[in-house]
């Protein structure tokens, strides 16, 4: 097995809990709007949400695109004509106070930081957002770099993305990186495109289906891996 020395972890459902915190943000925005917190509100939500990210990773709209257009789509579904840029607003301050973390999620960088690993965050996202959530996890002291979408001008998978990391940190030896993330889409297709090997991190059991270099259901097993 290589020895990786340069970790390059996701952040949303990987190592912060997203669903949790996008659920607890989404409740406040349907309350604030007397929209109906049932199964259906939220599944259309995540379905208008999630086809807007692909179309991002697909290069087809830009980001901002998506926050200025998935409330006002979601709100359209309840006959509501209502300012997608004014409740955007009112999610992302809810979503920045999100701090629920993965099971074993500091446990496994706390190990890592003592092997002297270095660690970095490499996440599609805002930058306010995703600093203010490592901060309220107590995450942020473990990561020797931060790199966030909004902030370097790239979405993952586009090999930009990855090639801003590797100019930053000024190394070329790629065999030394790791991705490790929970999107096939996002993190193991950017993974290829920058042509490093990455772990497909994933709760559900009979992975064995992916493009991914190798796949774990428990954060604790990339510490396994890495050291065996």
């Amino acid at each position: 097995m290589k020895k990786y020395t340069h970790l390059i972890f996701d952040l949303d459902n990987t190592l912060l809990d997203f669903n949790d915190t996008e659920e607890q943000a989404l409740k406040s925005v349907f309350k604030a709007y007397e929209i109906p917190e049932t199964l259906e509100s939220f599944s259309k939500y995540k379905e208008i949400n999630k086809s807007l990210w692909t179309s991002l990773e697909n290069g087809t709209i830009n980001r901002d695109d998506i926050f200025t257009n998935r409330f006002m789509l979601f709100f359209k579904e309840y006959g509501l004509n209502v300012d997608g840029q004014k409740a955007e607003k009112l999610y992302r301050g809810f979503l920045n106070d999100g701090c629920k973390t993965i099971e074993n999620a500091e446990t496994l960088l706390s190990q890592l930081k003592k092997k002297e690993y270095r660690i970095y965050a490499g996440t599609n996202g805002m930058g306010i957002t995703q600093r203010k959530r490592l901060t309220h996890s107590n995450l942020l002291p473990y990561f020797d770099g931060i790199f966030i979408s909004e902030e370097i001008g790239f979405e993952k998978p586009d090999l930009n993305f990855f090639e801003t990391i590797f100019d930053t940190l000024d190394i070329t030896d790629r065999d030394t990186f790791l991705m490790i993330g929970d999107s096939l889409s996002s993190d193991i297709l950017g993974a290829q495109n920058a042509r490093i090997d990455s772990v497909l991190f994933s709760p559900d059991i009979n992975l064995n289906l992916s493009s991914a270099t190798y796949e774990v259901n428990d954060l604790l097993q990339i510490y396994s891996l890495l050291e065996n």
